[in-house]
Order: C-alpha cells, then sequence, then structure tokens
C-alpha cells in the first residue's frame, strides 16, 4: 500500500533536523521505502511505500514512529512527539440515547458519540489542504474529520446522521443472503451473505461495516446531529466482503490488516476535539466504549545465538536494547535470550525470527558484511521439461513462427464450440469475466480465436502457444498437461507434417501422437508435449559420413485428391536400404515432385544397383497410395 505523506503533517509527530533526502535515504534502507519525493508549492510530498503487514506504519504517525528510532541509527536526532496514545479519554455525558447491539466476533471494538449542534460547511483551508494534499477530496467538515483521523492514525472512522437512525437503535450483524444496500457512492450491493452489516430500529441496513457507509444515514447539509462512530472489525469478513462485491476503499485495505483496538479510543478523543472545535457541536451523549476482550501485550523469545546466526553480527546487550525498545517493544536480553514483550500496534510480532527482522532492519542490511558460506554450495538438478520446452520454442522462434500467450481459462461460448460435453472440462465458480468461465481443456479454442483477432492485421499467420492444458478427473484435480499447439491460415498440411517430423526428430522420438486439424481456412498440429519429452532422446550417436558419393533421383507422381504426402514418403524410404534420403522438391496442382537419395556405404553404386530399387518406388506408390509416375 502507497500512501503520501507531506513534510510539514510529518514533522507535527516527528522532531528532527534531518531533510527531506536523508529522511528518504535512512527510511527507505531500514524501513517503509520512500518511492519518491515532489513539491507542491512550498510543501515536499514523500510518496511511502508499506508492506501489506505493517498496518501500525499505514498512517502519518506510524511513519514518525519509524523514523524516530531510525534517524537516530544514522546521527540523526529523532523524537516522536504527540503521540495519540497519552491522549486520555474525555469525560462526556448527555441525554441523547443510542440503543447498541454488537457481536464481538465480528466487531472486537465498538466506540461511538453523539455530537448535537453540528454545522456541515467547508472545511479550513488547512484541513483541505492536508486532506488533498494526502490524495484525499476535501467534503465538508464533518466527513473531512473522519478522513484526517485515518490519514493521521490509520484509524478509520465513520460519521452517521443520528436523526436517520430510526429509533436511534443500531444493531451490528452478519448479513443475510440477498440483502441489498445502498453505499454512499450511490451503488447498490447484492451481499453474498456473512458481511458485517449494521441495521436501525426499523430494519434498514446503514452501514456496509468497514467498506462504505450506506446512502440512508449520510452526513447532508442539513444535518445537525452526528454519530462519531470509530471500531475495529475481523480482518477474514472484510477482506472477503470487499472482494466478493470488489469494492475496494482505503478503510477496508486497513481494516482488513487487523489495526490496532488500543488505537480507537485515542483517535476517538481526538476526533470528539476536531468536531468541537470545527463543527460548532458538542457532546450529547455518553461515550460508547464496548470493548470485550482488551488486547493483553504478550511475550516472544528468540534464542541469542540465532539472532548473531542470522544476522551474522553479534551485537551487543546494549544495542539490542536501544533497536528494540526505539520500535516500542519492552526488553530484556540475557546471554541466552532476547524477550520483547509486543506492544499493540505490533501483533505482526508473533514468532522468533520477527525479532530478528526487526533487529536486522534497523542495524541496517547494509552493515552486515558479506561472507560466502562455510559449505560447498547445493547441487541443483535441472528440471529437463523446462529445458526442452525453452529448447521447442526457441526453434520454432528461429523457423519463423510467432508465439502467443492467451489465458488459462475460456468464455462459455468457445467451450460450447470446443466440446458440447461441459461437463468433462472445470466450471470457474466464481468467474471475475464472462470470458474466463471454463479451464480450457485444449489449447485449440484459444489458438483458433487468436487467429481471427490477427487476420485483419496479416492474412499469412503462423503462431504458436506452448502451456498447459487441463484434463478433467472426477472428482479430483485437474491433470496439468503440456500442450504445443501450431497454427496456419489456410490448408497447410504438408507444412504441418514437415514441422511434426522436425519436432519429432529433435527430440530424437518416433511414432509419437500428434493430430494435424485442417481445412481450407486454416491448419492446427496439436502434439503433447509430455509425452514427447517423456520419450526424448537427447543422446545423439555419431556416425562417420560415407566414403562413397550419392547419386539422386527425381519423381514427379500425380497424386489421388487429398492424399498424405508424409505417410508417402516414409513408404518409400523403407523401400530399400539403398535409400538414404526422400524429401519432398516440388508442389504443383496434384503433382508431387520427391527428390529420392541414394548411397551405399560399401561401395558406389552402379545403375545395375539403382534399377531395382527405382522399379520397387513407383510400383509401392502406385500399389500403396494409387500415385502414378508422371510420363
Amino acid at each position: 500500500m502507497n500512501i503520501l505523506v507531506p513534510d510539514s503533517w510529518l514533522r507535527e509527530y516527528l522532531k528532527t533536523k534531518a531533510t527531506p533526502k536523508q529522511l528518504k535515504e535512512y527510511l527507505s534502507l531500514c524501513g517503509p521505502s520512500i518511492e519518491r519525493i515532489h513539491t507542491e508549492g512550498k510543501e515536499t510530498i514523500y510518496d511511502v511505500e508499506v508492506t501489506s503487514n505493517r498496518p501500525d506504519s499505514m498512517s502519518i504517525f506510524g511513519i514518525a514512529r519509524e523514523a524516530a528510532a531510525i534517524l537516530p541509527r544514522f546521527g540523526i536526532a529523532a523524537k516522536l512527539k504527540n503521540d495519540p496514545y497519552l491522549l486520555k479519554a474525555p469525560r462526556v455525558l448527555g441525554n441523547k440515547k443510542l440503543s447498541i447491539t454488537t457481536d464481538f466476533s465480528l466487531n472486537p471494538r465498538w466506540t461511538s458519540v453523539v455530537i448535537d449542534n453540528v454545522t456541515v460547511e467547508n472545511s479550513p483551508v488547512w484541513l483541505k489542504k492536508k486532506l488533498e494534499q494526502t490524495g484525499i477530496r476535501a467534503l465538508n467538515n464533518v466527513i473531512d474529520i473522519t478522513n484526517y483521523l485515518m490519514r493521521s492514525y490509520g484509524q478509520p472512522a465513520h460519521a452517521f446522521d443520528y436523526d436517520e437512525i430510526k429509533g436511534q437503535t443500531m444493531i451490528l450483524r452478519a448479513a443475510k443472503k440477498g440483502e441489498t444496500i445502498t453505499t454512499l457512492d450511490g451503488k447498490t450491493h447484492i451481499l453474498p451473505g456473512g458481511d458485517i452489516v449494521i441495521e436501525d430500529g426499523s430494519g434498514r441496513l446503514i452501514d456496509l461495516c468497514g467498506i462504505m457507509g450506506a446512502r440512508n444515514s449520510s452526513i447532508q447539509a442539513s444535518t445537525k446531529t452526528v454519530v462519531l462512530f470509530l471500531q475495529t472489525y475481523d480482518p477474514a469478513h472484510i477482506r472477503k466482503t470487499s472482494m466478493e462485491l470488489a469494492h475496494r476503499t482505503e478503510a477496508a485495505t486497513l481494516f482488513e490488516k487487523d489495526i490496532d483496538s488500543e488505537l480507537v479510543l485515542p483517535a476517538m478523543t481526538r476526533g470528539i476535539e476536531l468536531m468541537k472545535e470545527l463543527t460548532g457541536g458538542k457532546v450529547a451523549s455518553k461515550l460508547y466504549d464496548l470493548y470485550q476482550h482488551p488486547f493483553k501485550p504478550y511475550t516472544v523469545c528468540v534464542k541469542r545465538q540465532k539472532a548473531d546466526d542470522y544476522i551474522g553480527n553479534y551485537l551487543s546487550d546494549k544495542e539490542i536494547k536501544d533497536i528494540l525498545i526505539s520500535l516500542g517493544f519492552a526488553t530484556q536480553v540475557s546471554a541466552e535470550a532476547i524477550s520483547v514483550t509486543v506492544p499493540s500496534f505490533r501483533r505482526d510480532i508473533t514468532i522468533d525470527v520477527d525479532i530478528i527482522e526487526e533487529l536486522a532492519r534497523i542495524y541496517g542490511y547494509h552493515n552486515i558484511v558479506p561472507t560466502l558460506p562455510d559449505t560447498a554450495p547445493p547441487m541443483t538438478t535441472p528440471d529437463k521439461s523446462l529445458s526442452w520446452e525453452e529448447e521447442l520454442k526457441i526453434r520454432l522462434r528461429d523457423w519463423g513462427y510467432t508465439e502467443t500467450y492467451t489465458y488459462s481459462m475460456i468464455s462459455e461460448n468457445l467451450m460450447d464450440q470446443f466440446s458440447p460435453d461441459k461437463t468433462k472440462a472445470y466450471k470457474i465458480t466464481n468467474p471475475l469475466s464472462s470470458e474466463w468461465v471454463y479451464m480450457r481443456p485444449s489449447l485449440v479454442p484459444s489458438i483458433e480465436e487468436a487467429l481471427k483477432q490477427n487476420l485483419s492485421f496479416k492474412k499469412d499467420l503462423k503462431l504458436f502457444e506452448l502451456s498447459m492444458v487441463y484434463e478433467y478427473r472426477s472428482r479430483d484435480l485437474p491433470l496439468e498437461k503440456s500442450q504445443l499447439i501450431v497454427a496456419w491460415t489456410g490448408n497447410q498440411y504438408v507444412q504441418a507434417s514437415g514441422l511434426r517430423d522436425a519436432i519429432f526428430g529433435l527430440f530424437g522420438a518416433t511414432n509419437q501422437p500428434a493430430q494435424i486439424l485442417f481445412s481450407s481456412v486454416r491448419t492446427i498440429l496439436v502434439i503433447d508435449v509430455d509425452g514427447l519429452i517423456q520419450n526424448a532422446k537427447p543422446t545423439k550417436h555419431y556416425q562417420p559420413p560415407p566414403k562413397y558419393p550419392p547419386v539422386y533421383e527425381d519423381f514427379t507422381f500425380v497424386m489421388p485428391p487429398r492424399t498424405a504426402i508424409g505417410p508417402m514418403m516414409e513408404a518409400l524410404k523403407s523401400v530399400s536400404l539403398l535409400i538414404a534420403d526422400v524429401s519432398l522438391l516440388d508442389t504443383y496442382e496434384d503433382t508431387r515432385t520427391l527428390h529420392v537419395t541414394y548411397q551405399s556405404r560399401e561401395k558406389n553404386l552402379t545403375d545395375e544397383d539403382i534399377r531395382p530399387v527405382h522399379e520397387k518406388l513407383i510400383k509401392t506408390a502406385s500399389d500403396m497410395f494409387s500415385a502414378n509416375i508422371k510420363a
């Protein structure tokens, strides 16, 4: 996840004299990577990439906390300030009520408060500017406050119109399959079921929790009373709903990472301050804080020797403590082990190597001296399938064919054309598109579609693809098989036969299964690559060149319609041991000219030696293939 961080906003939480260039360099070495810096007027803005396992750093305060730990490692003083965890929740009272029912398995913590006498208007310039510099569009003061909390602390917030909540009742529950909700962006969603929602006293859904609020309870210009709502949710439910509805929001991205439940109340405290300051409102209810299972700090240990072995350097007790305490861990170090108490915002730390990673990154990967391993490098055996496939692709490319890449899934329409029995193919339960419905059992539909799509650009096409197909197995996972398919425009049976033989020759394999599909429109060659590789004979046997010269003779045969020349050439080559080779020299209408090479390893051939073989060739062509020698 990337966030934009204005330098002036960052320094509200970070006291340091580090320059923007130093911040970019040192944070990128040891923490969140600052990909680039740009300026808007006098403001410097950092584009920061935060890894998905670090929701604690997906905020401006989170980046400041990282910087406060990293900069001193490079001799630059830095100190965290305005820590929200130090804010004390206000004691508030009021006569407005909310009836709240929640499910702690879906909603570990719920906080809300009613703010009355609110004036909804444009936000002050400073707030608009902050939000817009971080990529958030300013809307009005109430909504902008919720976005400010999310960007400052990484804690999403939401505001409801109190008067639009029927019966002032809020019930958080799992949605039923088929329920509908219209969100703030005007989209109506049919819920798959199990989604976290809030309904009011009339049974209306007023929030698609963790993703987006409902339009029916949204803040309007006429709103006078607001429910400010901050909370945490079960991450798995938020992720599932967001993906199934294809509705991604920044709030969902945060909630699905399991954000810190201990930050909810401090963020609420700051939210109340801003609501009073920017909207003129006043607290009109008690502060509802439903938190059944508060976070309990836990301990993670790592053996000292293991940490030293992983890092490759011995770190002193003081250095280990300095690093881990600066990151917020209560730390104990002995000669045998390192033990840390994990704070609420670092729940990603669960096993011993997590501690080693924290030590290594703050110590600096650049400070670790590279050393060669003490043992011999491990032996690796190359995958012969990959080697053969790469060789095959290179040969086809060099022979003038163009490689194509198509999706492993095909549409229902293509599946119907290929095979009416769709029960013999795997259908995707939740396809992303109508174009990707079935796992393809063959490459034929894909290559035919590629031919159609490219005919407008080029008439003479020679395409190939080497990829996986998925053979159906009843009540089992598909059998993935590697298949080669080559396609030409027009009837190119002769070329297909020749290519097939050339490929078999490359693998040193004969009599392998191959299929040639041809018509006046297109020709397709299909080869089972797995079988070809399994029967490959990569070892070549050397034969010295014959001492005696060859003798050549050409035959022109008149062929019956649609007679395959390949089998005939094979049959003629087997007529005599004196025939070294038979090749196709020319094709014209119904005639084929074959070039025959006679050669002996024992003597020079004479006319008397060749004559009986010549006559047998003509007879074999006539008897077996009804091919007559042209006068």
